[in-house]
């Protein structure tokens, strides 16, 4: 599965799809951590992701 269509299925985003209608094309994607970490720390922002929470059991079929 590509990258879009995996953001496409996750978060209902289209990467490939701009607002006006028109196709966008990805020229480019920055995958090494230390060149991510230099761009966010020069935009400002916290590198680090936030931690993550504990996984929470959902009963799917309720509790009787």
């Amino acid at each position: 599965m590509t990258w879009a269509r995996l953001l496409k299925h996750v978060f209902d985003l289209d990467v490939e799809r701009c607002d006006c209608g028109g196709n966008l094309k990805l020229i480019a994607v920055i995958e090494q951590p230390e060149v991510i970490e230099k761009i966010l720390k020069h935009m400002g922002l916290d590198p680090q992701p936030p931690p993550r929470d504990k996984a929470r059991r959902m009963d799917l079929f309720g509790a009787d």
